[in-house]
């Protein structure tokens, strides 16, 4: 596609007709600095801000011009790609990651994978590439990795059996009704006093949603309630504004802050801060007593109920963590006809969190395993949680080189995607054309892929071919029809959704985030008190409790939040099972009775294998069904109790 049209698409809201001319000189500014159109849109926005332009014409051209070109002097160094979407060679027969006998899938009908190793260069390819140096690409950690296919961590309270997959479709993937997909937006444009409503509606929504469950009423109101006795002689607490002393005991509702702004929150710098509406922004001091039990961090929203009487510092005797978000109901008639669909079989779902690539290697060796493995036992749902191309890595931030028919060719983060990710599972669709797993793909804020603003939009293809570099093509839609080109509109299998997002799978409710959230907020929390080993257990159950996929703030340095979209990384229920990857240890945990936290941690780890999750969600019993279609009732999930976690070694 060409891409005059998408730039005068990108440019319609602040120019809705551009002149011919200008608009060939924005084309060439695209092709020269390798910029999609709207990421040059954002160059003008930022431009526009700065220089206070508001149109766009042959007058401000050049300034813009010699903005983007001031912006963009490091990219003089020219991109070399193949922009043909070919097939990678089976002529090497080497095995990414040997193992015995008795642990080795068969490879037999993935050609492609077996050639997925480096292979010695020729002389004449070291000819024709002298400049490229050319790391080992052969990773002998992962190669001589111990404990393959051992659980680590299991859930499973009811003694489930093993669920096997059938491969064919038996399910329907969906946004849950309340959730919407995340659109891209320009990134740090917007000003400071829409930061502060955002921040400010939503310390309002969770202030109404912790009085409600807590059943907390102002003094007005509990004076009304009691005609014969004042809210003083009241034996209980009354809800009461941030920083208003008092000689009774109070219920404040804030956000925790630290006040020391660096280093992270302890008992000494923790401070309470108030709604605007109704504590004009307030701020009082906490005076934690010794035998507290609590688990605070910045950006939490809690109620504390204690003493206030000088109305500047706030000694609790008792912390309300949140409020956990309503809990899903399903008409009992609508899961009958999910448990026909199923035949009564318990559903397979596997996720896996990147990197899927060892740190010294480009070959992504473990994902090759971990599609062989998919291929065999064939689960309903693969959930893959990026970063798919990690921009941490040294070869990738460096400029990815790979080698194809025997040459080191430089190429763009798209197509490593499209060759290593996109091309594998192709494959396994076009060998195995039975197979209806479907697939769901999760971006991170650490892919060099997609945008990194959290929240994120889903994965795209965007086609952009300059003449000499391809980009934003990641076979996204060759994937989608790879083994059934002749079938006439056949049901979507690669499902690309927002980080985060709140899915539904038939009747159950799965949220999931790829961004380590656990590990933020476990680097910036102050606890006492806490059972034993309830350090994690409790950071998952925050999540719940604040209604939010990542409810710290200040956030943590790489997060990017767009606080313009808070919103948008809410929780609309309770999800009944609730995926959030992390570098701390893989766990499985029931919290708020009624969901079931994975961390199935990353697939690699290194320069050596990682973990990952296959979890088997077992039906209602049919009795209980036909009991609630007779009486015309909804019914709870209650996921935890048919549910079955295994959290395996790749």
């Amino acid at each position: 596609m060409s891409l005059k049209p998408q730039i005068s698409a990108a440019f319609r809201s602040s120019a809705p007709s551009l002149p011919p001319p200008l608009l060939t000189k924005l084309t060439h500014l695209c092709s020269t600095h390798g910029l999609t159109p709207s990421e040059l849109y954002v160059e003008w926005e930022a431009h526009s801000l700065t220089r206070q332009v508001d149109t766009l014409d042959d007058l401000t051209f050049p300034a813009f011009e010699a903005s983007v070109k001031t912006q963009h002097k490091k990219a003089g160094t020219v991109v070399i790609t193949t922009t043909a979407l070919g097939k990678r060679s089976s002529s090497a027969g080497v095995t990414p990651s040997p193992a015995p006998k008795k642990h080795e899938p068969d490879r037999s009908g993935l050609s492609a994978i077996d050639s997925l190793d480096s292979v010695a260069r020729s002389p004449a390819s070291k000819a024709a590439s002298p400049a490229v140096t050319v790391t080992p690409q052969k990773s002998a950690g992962y190669a001589e990795r111990t404990g393959r296919g051992d659980v680590v961590a299991c859930y499973n309270p009811r003694g489930l059996d093993e669920a096997r997959g059938e491969g064919r479709r038996r399910c329907q993937i969906s946004m849950h009704g309340r959730a919407k997909h995340q659109t891209l937006q320009g990134h740090m444009f917007a000003p400071l006093n829409s930061r502060a409503t955002s921040l400010e509606e939503r310390l309002l929504r969770m202030n109404d949603a912790i009085c409600q469950e807590y059943e907390l009423k102002s003094e007005e109101e509990e004076m009304l309630e009691c005609e014969f006795q004042s809210a003083e002689q009241s034996t209980r607490s009354y809800w009461t504004p941030v920083g208003v002393p008092g000689q009774s005991s109070v219920v404040c509702v804030g956000r925790v802050c630290n006040e020391a702004h660096e280093g992270r929150l302890n008992s000494t710098s923790l401070l309470l801060e108030g709604s605007r509406r109704h504590s004009n922004g307030a701020r009082i001091s906490v005076d934690l007593p010794k035998d507290l039990s609590y688990s605070l961090f910045p950006g939490q929203i809690v109620a504390m109920e204690g003493m206030n009487a000088s109305g500047r510092c706030i000694r609790p005797i008792k912390v309300m963590e949140g409020a956990a978000p309503p809990k899903e109901t399903v008409a009992a008639h609508e899961v009958m006809q999910y448990y026909q669909q199923t035949n009564g079989q318990p559903l397979k779902i596997v996720t896996m969190c990147g990197p899927y690539t060892t740190s010294d290697s480009l070959e992504y060796s473990p994902l090759v395993d971990a599609v062989l493995q998919i291929s065999e036992e064939k689960p309903d749902v693969v959930i893959l949680c990026g970063p798919f191309v990690d921009c941490r890595q040294p070869l990738v931030r460096d400029g990815p080189v790979i080698e194809e028919d025997g040459v080191m060719k430089i190429v763009t983060f798209e197509y490593l995607f499209r060759v290593r990710i996109s091309e594998l599972l192709m494959e396994m669709y076009e060998n195995y054309p039975d197979l209806e797993t479907q697939i769901v793909l999760v971006p991170s804020v650490e892919d060099a892929v997609c945008d990194s603003v959290y929240p994120q939009p889903p994965l795209v293809d965007v086609e952009i071919n300059t003449g000499m570099v391809e980009f934003g093509n990641l076979g996204l839609r060759e994937l989608e029809y790879a083994g059934r080109e002749e079938a006439k509109n056949p049901p979507k299998r690669v499902h690309c959704v927002s980080n985060p997002c709140t899915l539904k799978i038939n009747e159950i409710v799965i949220g999931v985030t790829s961004t380590d959230i656990l590990f933020h907020i476990n680097c910036d929390s102050a606890n006492a008190n806490l059972p034993p080993t309830g350090r994690l257990t409790r950071i998952a159950q925050h999540l719940i409790q604040q209604r939010s996929y990542y409810p710290l703030f200040p956030a943590a340095k790489g997060a990017c939040l767009d606080l313009t979209s808070a919103e948008k990384w809410e929780m609309p229920v309770q999800p009944d099972i609730l995926i959030v990857p992390s570098k701390l240890n893989p766990f499985v945990k029931e919290v708020m009775e009624g969901t079931v936290v994975v961390n199935p941690g990353a697939l690699t780890k290194n320069s050596t294998g990682g973990t990952y999750a296959v979890m088997d969600v077992h039906p209602i019993k049919k009795e209980r069904l036909e009991e609630g279609m007779a009486e015309g009732v909804e019914l709870e999930n209650q996921v935890q109790e048919r549910l079955r976690v295994d959290i395996k070694r790749i």
